[in-house]
């Protein structure tokens, strides 16, 4: 072969495999324009340039894989003659590009039910390492029909991309179309420019919170210049967290009996599930003890609500206490085994998940006196169980000087009960399935929260067990007895369900009783926090310690003076993709900020992103903000994990 038939052939190759192109651009527009509408909820002026900027951005996606083809593609020999190495390379690109098409038209209805993308679904996965998954399947609820279903579907998944690419390959043949690599880099420049340009040219038109939802919400979606969506922002640095010292107590009174602590916990229960009609014996027990009317959970999920809770401290801290190996646990426990209490748990949930049991008992569990966790399967059997073992434990051992942990699971996704349960919510959800658009569809929203509330139902029967146990051997009225939910529960009230995804309200408020020994019944108005819980205990039973500095939660005794003072209460939110989001609860208002950083200890900026004009609700409410702005003390007053620069 001549010289000049070699650089032919090295100019242009093998044809460019077209087809596959078409149609990634075609389904990542298709997905993109749907999040686009669905954050407008109408054609504008507004969604028209962000369908433009979509446009422009896919194509340079487009331009960068076929440039990358283009390398694979062009060989000293040609493509057919070229080794089997580069084939199977050339090959397998072209069929990871194609599943990353079919992810994408999945990733719709993960982040229509859930809130979040499909990556971080499977972040979640494997958030506790490949060896973790078991525990975060069993900590997410899922069935595990749908865990089948999904590798299966996986599976399915690569197998059409295989298809899909060698289809797209023998259709692109016919048409000996080749891009050299120089015009699929100049496609990609030229798409930077135009995304530049047209970003710049919007900052003057379009609604910065619009802009910033879909860039939030849009696979793969990036902007390079835009304006900041936020009332107000600051420059911040997390500061590190204080070591608490457990011997900083208080020698206890030598003549004082230990009252008992019993702290229940119901997995993902909101604040309306605590209603007669749903929960009786629950219901009856808040009457005669105290209740709030926020009661706010630390975390909307599981690992930060029990870390705010048990441990007492903001739960932006709890990653620097999962991986810590030198972890001491929860201070205020620390400080219950000095006074002579014996710790006990008794979990329907595995306390593997998150490391949460070296985060809250310390490491090897060295603050555990005991602990039960049942062997069955289904998380209904496993209440049913805990709850039959805490029992018999109340009838057995002598009253005085133990903290009961006690973690129910039934009501988490996909909400459980016993065979033997007859339940009372019909009609119900047999199952909940991702693909149905619950938004839209009423009726099946329905059944679904039936569902819900069946699992509730069930779980208040098993309360009443233990309130009548107590009840029996004399001990109601000489204990501590906390019922609260870890956090509360979705149901596309804001566009998604079940918790973890975002912070409104129904992710917030939690269903939450407390009786203290000697203490009539109370309703207080202000906004409790479950950061104050184990402060309130330790000050309810004369173990606080002594000063002021030791938990970020505050004693209610302190705190609440009144019925109609009001407090604040931070909530953190569990799975962040772009950027470390939490919300101060604060009176009859929502302040929603967020960090610059995914990761707290890598932040600089904080923003105010908006305030809701009443818990009730979400969206940005402008006298509100205002109103705000001449408050910012107020604000970084319950900020004291930021340092300000």
């Amino acid at each position: 072969m001549d010289a000049k038939a070699q650089g032919t052939l090295d100019r242009s190759g093998a044809p460019s495999n077209l087809v596959l192109w078409f149609a990634s651009a075609s389904v990542a527009v298709l997905v993109g324009a749907r999040f686009i509408l669905s954050v407008h909820g109408r054609v504008s002026v507004d969604a028209l340039l962000g369908l433009a900027a979509l446009l422009v951005r896919t194509t340079l996606y487009v331009a960068l894989a076929i440039f990358l083809e283009s390398i694979l593609l062009r060989t000293r020999e040609g493509y057919l003659t070229s080794t089997p190495w580069r084939r199977t390379v050339l090959h397998a690109f072209w069929v990871l590009i194609m599943f990353a098409t079919v992810a994408l038209a999945v990733d719709v209805f993960v982040f229509t039910f859930a809130g979040y993308h499909l990556h971080t679904a499977v972040c979640i996965l494997f958030a506790d390492g490949p060896a973790g998954v078991s525990n975060v399947i069993e900590a997410t609820g899922l069935p595990l029909r749908l865990v089948l279903c999904a590798a299966v579907g996986a599976g399915l998944g690569l197998a059409l991309a295989i298809l899909l690419s060698k289809k797209s390959r023998d259709l692109s043949r016919r048409w000996n179309v080749t891009i050299s690599r120089w015009s699929a880099l100049k496609a990609a420049i030229a798409s930077v420019a135009a995304l530049a340009c047209l970003d710049a040219a919007a900052q003057r038109i379009r609604d910065p919170y619009l802009w910033e939802q879909e860039i939030r919400s849009v696979p793969l979606a990036f902007a390079i210049v835009r304006p900041e969506a936020a009332l107000a922002s600051f420059s911040v640095r997390l500061k590190q967290i204080e070591d608490l010292p457990a011997d900083s107590a208080p020698r206890p009174p030598q003549a004082r009996d230990k009252a008992d602590i019993y702290i229940v916990v119901i997995e993902s229960l909101r604040k309306d599930a605590l209603c007669p009609e749903i929960m009786p014996r629950f219901a009856e027990f808040a009457r005669q003890g105290w209740t709030f009317e926020h009661a706010v959970t630390t975390g909307n999920v599981t690992h930060y609500s029990w870390y705010g809770l048990f441990c007492a401290q903001y739960p932006i801290y709890f990653d620097v206490a999962k991986y810590d190996a030198r972890e001491q646990g929860s201070v205020p426990l620390a400080l219950l085994r000095r006074h002579g209490y014996r710790v006990r748990l008794f979990a329907t949930p595995d306390t593997a998940y998150q490391n949460l049991e070296t985060v809250v008992f310390g490491a090897k569990g060295s603050l555990l006196d005991e602990k039960f966790h049942p062997p069955e399967r289904l998380p209904a059997e496993r209440d049913q169980h805990v709850i039959d073992e805490l029992v018999r434990d109340i009838a057995a051992k002598p009253a005085g000087g133990r903290f009961h942990l006690v973690a129910l699971d039934s009501t988490h996704y996909d909400y459980a009960w016993a065979a033997s349960f007859a339940p009372p919510f019909r009609p119900f959800a047999a199952e909940t399935s991702i693909v149905k658009n619950y938004q839209t569809d009423s009726a099946a929203r329905r059944l679904v929260e039936n569902r819900y509330r069946n699992s509730a139902a069930w779980v208040d029967s098993l309360i009443g067990k233990f309130l009548d146990a107590l009840k029996a051997a004399g001990r109601l009225d000489k204990s501590v007895v906390i019922i609260t939910g870890d956090h509360g529960e979705a149901f596309w009230e804001h566009g998604v369900a079940t918790h973890g995804s975002n912070l409104g309200g129904e992710q917030l408020d939690v269903a939450f009783a407390m009786r203290l020994p000697g203490e009539k019944p109370r309703r207080f108005e202000g906004v409790f926090s479950l950061l104050d819980v184990m402060p309130t205990v330790l000050a309810g039973i004369g173990c606080e310690p002594e000063g002021s500095s030791h938990f970020a939660g505050v004693p209610l005794q302190k705190r609440l003076t009144g019925p109609g003072t009001a407090n604040g209460a931070l909530t953190f939110q569990g799975w962040n993709e772009r950027a470390f989001r939490f919300v101060l609860t604060c009176g009859e208002k929502r302040v929603l900020l967020e960090l610059d950083q995914a990761n707290p200890r890598r932040a600089r900026r904080l923003a105010i992103k908006g305030v809701s004009a009443s818990v009730a609700a979400e969206a940005l409410n402008d006298n509100a903000g205002r109103e705000l702005l001449s408050e910012l003390p107020l604000v970084m007053k319950h900020l004291p994990f930021l340092e300000f620069r």
